[in-house]
């Protein structure tokens, strides 16, 4: 499990969040909450390895991040941020191929298990149809199915999405959690997500891990943050 003490996360020597504790286990599913600015992004990208700690404990597997190499942190772990993607001239089937390149030689070369991977993902997440268009031509609910398909494919223990359904219609966003609670379940991966839609996740998720006005975390399930008023008091409900 990915374990986290005393962590503080910020950007340019700044600290953001102070004191956070927590851990994330695979078959998790855990949506991230807070109101925009609190500080949610700096979180995942520091739990992630994209950003470095400023203080504290962050460990995978009882062993500290800093004594992964970056290739074997990628993995255990696979990252979809909300930045949008600009991708010219390059096929869905290639782009999601390029999650396997952990686990491809020093030339890149594709084996056979790389595209048994490729075409088991794409099955599960029924995107056929599209493995052979541009990606600059889909939709933006495709595109991120695409980019979840290349975050699959690395075979990850853990799995961390910034905000996933910010650019997705309503039914795109129920078919999305249903296939990230697939994800935790069936293939037993430890799921983290951000999202402001309570409605969306609260019948879904394992937890919601809310940062408040304050900076401290609070870890309930769904029923448990509803009865305690938090979310209320956090978004002015």
């Amino acid at each position: 499990m990915i374990t986290f003490n005393k962590l503080s996360v910020g950007f340019n020597h700044k600290t953001v969040l102070a004191e956070l504790t927590g851990e994330l286990r695979k078959g998790d599913l855990i949506a991230l909450m807070g109101i925009n600015g609190v500080g949610k992004s700096c979180f995942l990208k520091t739990i992630t390895g994209l950003n470095p700690l400023i203080k504290g404990e962050l460990s995978l597997d009882e062993k500290p991040y800093s004594t992964y190499s970056e290739l074997d942190l990628a993995k255990k772990i696979s990252v979809v941020l909300t930045d949008r993607v600009q991708v010219d001239y390059l096929r869905v089937s290639e782009l999601i191929m390029l999650g396997r390149s952990p686990y491809t030689n020093f030339w890149g070369e594709v084996a056979a298990e790389d595209k048994t991977a490729v075409n088991d993902i794409i099955k599960m997440l029924n995107i056929e149809s599209i493995t052979e268009s541009f990606f600059s031509d889909l939709s933006d609910g495709q595109k991120q199915r695409a980019l979840l398909a290349r975050a699959l494919v690395q075979s990850p223990d853990y799995l961390f999405l910034d905000e996933p359904t910010t650019y997705l219609d309503i039914p795109s966003k129920i078919e999305l959690m249903k296939i990230l609670r697939s994800v935790s379940q069936d293939k037993c991966v430890g799921v983290l997500f951000s999202t402001h839609d309570l409605s969306l996740v609260e019948n879904v998720v394992d937890q919601i891990w809310l940062i408040d006005s304050q900076g401290v975390l609070h870890k309930k399930s769904p029923e448990e943050m509803n009865r305690s008023g938090l979310l209320a008091k956090n978004f002015n409900l």
